[in-house]
Formats: structure tokens, C-alpha cells, sequence
């Protein structure tokens, strides 16, 4: 039996890490919405778009999936957390799908959109989303969304790897960037071991973290 100062301690972690990581996503968010404005680069709307969704989905997890009893009876509840849960991967997968996306932007669009929330490519990104969050139960693969996600992250890591190398390492945010990938396909690759999830944690913590430092420190040099 596990005692019961542990299982407060595990609990108390669990809210201190989520309550950082939300704080982080919306700081990085304003952060990075105020860089748009004073620079009108695009890529930054959807970098900015990428942790309101992180954010959004840990609000999900870790504010609405933490209710003890929300509906009040046992089939209530599984349907509110069988809601909580898609939701959930959902935004995860929509968060990654814009951090890829503010990668990649400018050789996909040849003008320019003035809702980064609402277009065409976005609207695409949102039917691949719940195509993959509905497909993994329905055709009973488990780990569709953690599959999904190193691929994603993959993807990310080789392209800001490229960048990083084009750029000589001299842009600061290109350097932040090719290092946060890492940390995030890092932690998919733990979240698949029961054995190493607490290092996922870390990771997953760190991740958030570095790219708020990174925004803060190019908001400081640039524009004080």
C-alpha cells in the first residue's frame, strides 16, 4: 500500500507541474502575439496559436479531468471523461500541427491570410486532428496520438535542424528551436515506457520552459 504522504506529494506535483506548464503556455502566448504585432511575421501567429492550444489542453486535463465526480454517477462520469480525454488529444495534436506550421509557413503560403485560426490549410489541419483522435479507438490502435506526435515532432526536429545548420547557429530563436524539438520528441519516446513517464514529465517540463525563455530573452533584446 502506497503511503498516504507519497500519494499527497505525487498529487502536489501533478498541479504544481500543471499549473507551470499553463502559466508558461499563456505567458509564451501573449509573448510571442506581441512580437507579431511589432514585426508582422507570420510564422509567429501560428508559433503563438501552438501554445494557446498546449495550454487549452492541459487546462483540459489537468482543470476538468482532475473533477473527482463531475456528473454525479458512474456512466456520467465516463462519458465526461471519454470527452475530456479526445478533447484533450485533440488540442495536443492542433498544438503540434501549428508548431509544425510556423515552420514551415512560408513555403506553403504564397499570400497573405489574415486569420490564422480560420483558413482553408488550417481548416485542413482541424479534419486531420479529429481524423486521428476518432480513428485510434475505432480501429483500436492504442498509441495513434503518440505515434502521430513522434512523427510530428521527427519532422520538427529535422527541419529546425536544417534551419539551425543554414543559419550557422547565429539566430537565437533558430538555436531555441532545433533544441525544444528535441526535448519534445524526447518526451514522446519516454511517455511510451511506464518505466521512464516520470522522465517525460521532466522533459515535457523543460520543453515549455526553454521556449519561454527563449521568447522572453528576444522580446527583452529586441523591444525591451
Amino acid at each position: 500500500m502506497i503511503p498516504e504522504w507519497i500519494f499527497s506529494s505525487r498529487e502536489l506535483f501533478k498541479a504544481a507541474y500543471a499549473l507551470i506548464i499553463l502559466l508558461s503556455c499563456f505567458m509564451i502566448a501573449i509573448k510571442s502575439d506581441r512580437l507579431f504585432k511589432l514585426s508582422d511575421h507570420q510564422g509567429l501567429r501560428y508559433f503563438r496559436n501552438a501554445f494557446l492550444f498546449y495550454g487549452l489542453s492541459f487546462a483540459v486535463k489537468f482543470i476538468l479531468g482532475g473533477i473527482a465526480n463531475p456528473v454525479g454517477n458512474i456512466a456520467g462520469n465516463q462519458i465526461f471523461f471519454a470527452i475530456t480525454n479526445y478533447l484533450f488529444n485533440f488540442l495536443t495534436i492542433m498544438a503540434g500541427f501549428f508548431l509544425l506550421y510556423s515552420l514551415i509557413w512560408k513555403y506553403i503560403e504564397k499570400e497573405k491570410n489574415y486569420h490564422s485560426l480560420l483558413n482553408v490549410r488550417v481548416g485542413i489541419l482541424f479534419i486531420v486532428s479529429i481524423a486521428i483522435v476518432s480513428l485510434g479507438p475505432l480501429l483500436k490502435i492504442d498509441y495513434l496520438v503518440h505515434y502521430s506526435q513522434l512523427v510530428l515532432f521527427f519532422i520538427m526536429l529535422i527541419i529546425s535542424f536544417n534551419n539551425y545548420v543554414k543559419d550557422k547557429g547565429e539566430h537565437l530563436f533558430l538555436k531555441y528551436y532545433f533544441f525544444t524539438m528535441i526535448l519534445g520528441l524526447t518526451t514522446w519516446i519516454f511517455r511510451f515506457f511506464a518505466a521512464t513517464y516520470a522522465y517525460a514529465y521532466l522533459t515535457n517540463l523543460l520543453f515549455f520552459m526553454v521556449f519561454l525563455f527563449m521568447i522572453s530573452k528576444i522580446t527583452k533584446r529586441n523591444y525591451g
